[in-house]
């Protein structure tokens, strides 16, 4: 496959040459540097590779809510796939069952792409990475995808699901997706589950009183914007590392 990408891109590249002739020298020296590339990007959307996985079918269409991620439409993203990225991909992340959708861009349907063969996938500038459970490695969260809030020394990472419930209202049964979110803090190569402000700053014991005073001077309460408070905890925790 690779090599086949390979030769369509030079043979484009070699024609792309042809037709410059004649015209400004830099010009077309910079559509040649810059052809090789774009050509392979456009050439990997379309690769079978990427779409070998098994058909996703659309469930609960007529619920009141939906099953992805922020919202039921499609967004260009990205997907780094058995050792490969692809990018410029249309994709749906399905987080009740944890499932990457690609959307075929020749023929209609949709792919569930195979989880345990991706790496990191981003969609709308948010971005997710899979991590599998290895108690001998001393993994201990679940295996699945986590978005990714705040990568440095410390790591900010959310586990977004939602829970498909049923309710019978007038006499019909009317299908929800509540989401839920948890949040962990990588540090020193150890996953830990927050579920409060005082098990965060317990986490940073050695800079506890500094982080207190940071989320106060910026006014960030902690109950009500937990994603921007942990995000900036772990931001002035690595900044006051010696």
């Amino acid at each position: 496959m690779q090599k086949s990408l390979f030769l369509l891109t030079a043979s484009l590249w070699i024609s792309l040459l042809g037709r410059g002739q004649g015209a400004d020298t830099s010009t077309v020296a910079k559509n040649a540097a810059n052809a090789p590339l774009a050509l392979y990007q456009a050439a990997t959307i379309y690769s079978p590779h990427l779409y070998n996985g098994p058909r996703y079918h659309i469930y609960d269409s007529r619920s009141k809510e939906h099953q992805f991620f922020q919202v039921e439409d499609w967004q260009k993203g990205s997907v780094h796939y058995d050792g490969q990225l692809f990018e410029n991909v249309s994709l749906l992340y399905d987080i009740v069952k944890g499932y990457v959708v690609a959307r075929h861009p020749e023929r209609s349907g949709l792919v569930q792409l195979q989880s345990e063969r991706i790496r990191h996938f981003s969609v709308a500038e948010n971005h997710f990475i899979r991590i599998e459970k290895n108690e001998e490695k001393g993994i201990e969260v679940p295996t699945g995808f986590y978005q990714l809030l705040y990568d440095g020394e410390t790591q900010v990472l959310a586990r977004r699901i939602k829970e498909r419930q049923e309710q019978i209202e007038n006499n019909k049964v009317t299908v929800y997706f509540p989401p839920k979110n948890f949040f962990y803090i990588k540090k020193d190569g150890v996953y830990h589950l927050i579920r409060s402000k005082k098990a965060a700053l317990n986490l940073y014991n050695d800079r506890k009183i500094a982080l207190r005073k940071a989320l106060r001077e910026d006014r960030i309460n902690f109950r009500k914007a937990r994603e921007q408070a942990l995000v900036q905890m772990a931001t002035q925790y690595d900044k006051l590392r010696p």
